[in-house]
């Protein structure tokens, strides 16, 4: 008796299922399994004309949760910041790497995703994430929702970020003179407890610079690209005297390296990065 209803109730789920099925739409849209779909608009347009066609990178801003870490509250990146964030990296990262190294070498190692997010990533160690790089491919911006264009202190915030993660791609795909990792050894994964004017008497150009040798290289190209040679020279001549030295040992491997791995004169760079941020 036991079994005749046990298969009676099996019998009457499975008719109710496939009820159901026939009565559901079969296709239902699915939050990010590919039902997605989105109207493009003049951003769409724009972004595809500036970045897709020419160099083959998308910038991706619509919230999707799943390209990013799932243990932080994170917000979407205000529509109004968009075409302001990207032209501004268009004008002061891609044109002077552009001009100074032609098209084929931005077109060959520029990123080909951006990934806008509005809010920084807070992390548990007490520090921000204003930027990350995937495997020489992929790079996500944070704390988009306070930038703009007539604020060079934010314009130089994110362009440190972008200069620090496109300089790892480099070194990433041509390593670096070993000689830079000897220079100042007092490296440490706790950089965060100490102090900018600590770091700097210990020979680094920031606190992340002293995380690990290659932070202390990205950081030294990132750092020379938006302070520009002025600006530069100012953060070494505050430094100790003791440490000058070691910091222009540092910044001599770096132009050396970009004129022998990828035949490009840094300084020029430099320069015209300057001229950039400056014609905002």
């Amino acid at each position: 008796m036991d079994k005749i209803k046990i298969s009676l109730f099996l019998l009457l789920l499975l008719g109710a299922w496939a009820c159901s099925e026939e009565e559901d739409a079969l296709n239902t849209e699915f939050t990010d399994l590919g039902g997605e779909t989105w109207v493009k608009g003049p951003v769409d347009f724009w972004l595809d004309s500036t970045f897709v066609a020419p160099y083959n990178i998308e910038v991706k801003y619509r919230f999707d949760r799943y390209e990013l870490a799932l243990n932080r509250v994170l917000v979407p990146v205000q529509e109004d910041r968009i075409m302001p964030v990207m032209e501004t990296i268009r004008k002061t990262w891609i044109a002077p790497y552009e001009e100074e190294a032609g098209e084929t070498f931005i077109k060959t190692f520029s990123p080909k995703q951006f990934v806008l997010v509005g809010s920084p990533e807070y992390n548990p160690n007490g520090t921000i994430t204003l930027g990350t790089a995937e495997g020489g491919r992929r790079v996500v911006l944070y704390k988009l929702n306070d930038f703009a264009t007539g604020n060079v202190g934010e314009v130089k915030q994110m362009l440190h970020t972008i200069h620090h993660e496109f300089a790892h791609i480099l070194h990433q795909t041509i390593m670096y003179p070993e000689e830079y990792k000897r220079i100042t050894p007092a490296y440490t994964a706790s950089w965060n407890d100490y102090s900018l004017a600590d770091a700097r008497s210990r020979g680094f150009i920031t606190e992340y610079a002293r995380s690990s040798p290659d932070e202390d290289f990205v950081e030294m190209i990132s750092l020379m690209l938006t302070e520009g040679k002025r600006g530069f020279d100012a953060i070494i001549e505050s430094m100790p005297e003791d440490v000058r030295p070691l910091m222009r040992r540092k910044e001599a491997i770096v132009a050396q390296y970009f004129e022998e791995s990828w035949e490009i004169d840094i300084y020029a760079l430099q320069a015209r990065s300057e001229r950039a941020i400056r014609g905002l």
